[in-house]
């Protein structure tokens, strides 16, 4: 028999064991990332529960709700369950307690992953059985759209590329903390509040892990990495005037440099929007593909079917 309760603080340390254990093929190496992924946001936009055994933190299940497009939607931002006690249940109640009280905060549907501006997946990665099971199971289906695409990008047979010298006509330099408050402004309004604070997210890392180019005070574009977890690259963006200059290419390479100064061989390049560009200025290959699963949360609805 498993209990479910609320998350509390002082489950902090469990939590972050089970989930940096529990996610499989590495995808928990990063345990500041996930601290940030489940502890960031204020308790009031977040949700959390754990399931107990005897005692012991045994599951857990985290989720966030937010408005897109008009959607007050839920999102699933990680569930796992101990080795030990999965297939008995544990992981369906924890994304029940999920749903209803997300139900509670208004929510009219839940995705699994795609969290932005905090997130640890676009979505449910289509090469992963045993997740797409599990949520088609417990009544998430996929939406009409294109699945998310990552690329890979192996540093070591492509660090000529990477390493590649700067063209002296892009100013380009790392973000600083002192000029955030002016750069949060011109991304907000050039590129909206989600890609803004997931860049925020390059001031925990250290050195800072964003790039910017700028000329006579305007910001002309910007790369960011490790917002979210170690090893990922994005978002990034350059103003369409200043598009043609080689700007985009210079940020991307700075930060891939980044990784190669840092001892990394390989990175993913998440959500990708230009396969074309990225392939042609650091060898990136097509990587892993995600879908947004979706469940409606109406009244009359199971929450875990």
């Amino acid at each position: 028999m498993f209990t479910l309760r609320p998350v509390a603080a002082d489950d902090r340390d469990r939590v972050l064991d089970l989930v940096s254990t529990g996610l499989a093929h590495g995808e928990g190496d990063d345990v500041p990332g996930l601290e940030h992924l489940l502890w960031g946001e204020p308790r009031e936009d977040g949700l959390g529960f754990v399931a107990t055994r005897d005692g012991e933190v045994v599951g857990a299940a985290f989720g966030s709700v937010a408005e897109r497009g008009g959607v007050l939607r839920a999102y699933v931002k990680v569930v796992v369950v101990a080795e030990r006690c999965r297939r008995s249940g544990a992981g369906r109640l924890l994304l029940g307690a999920l749903e209803q009280a997300a139900r509670v905060r208004g929510a009219t549907e839940i995705q699994a992953g795609g969290s932005a501006p905090s997130y640890w997946w676009p979505g449910v990665d289509t090469a992963d059985r045993e997740a797409t099971a599990f949520f088609g199971a417990c009544g998430y289906a996929l939406p009409d759209g294109a699945p998310a695409t990552n690329l890979d990008v192996d540093l070591e047979a492509h660090r000529n590329l990477v390493r590649e010298p700067t063209q002296p006509q892009v100013p380009m330099r790392r973000l600083t903390h002192q000029e955030w408050p002016a750069f949060e402004e011109w991304m907000r309004e050039t590129w909206g509040e989600t890609w803004a604070a997931e860049v925020g997210g390059a001031l925990r890392r250290h050195p800072v892990s964003c790039f910017v180019a700028a000329e006579d005070g305007d910001y002309l574009g910007f790369a960011a990495y490790d917002t979210n977890r170690a090893g990922w690259f994005g978002p990034m963006g350059s103003d369409p005037a200043a598009r043609g200059r080689g700007v985009g290419a210079a940020l991307l390479r700075a930060c891939l440099s980044d990784y190669l100064d840092a001892g990394r061989t390989a990175c993913e390049i998440a959500w990708v929007g230009p396969v074309e560009f990225y392939a042609r200025v650091v060898g990136a290959e097509p990587g892993r593909t995600f879908v947004a699963l979706r469940k409606p949360l109406t009244d009359d609805a199971d929450a875990s079917a």
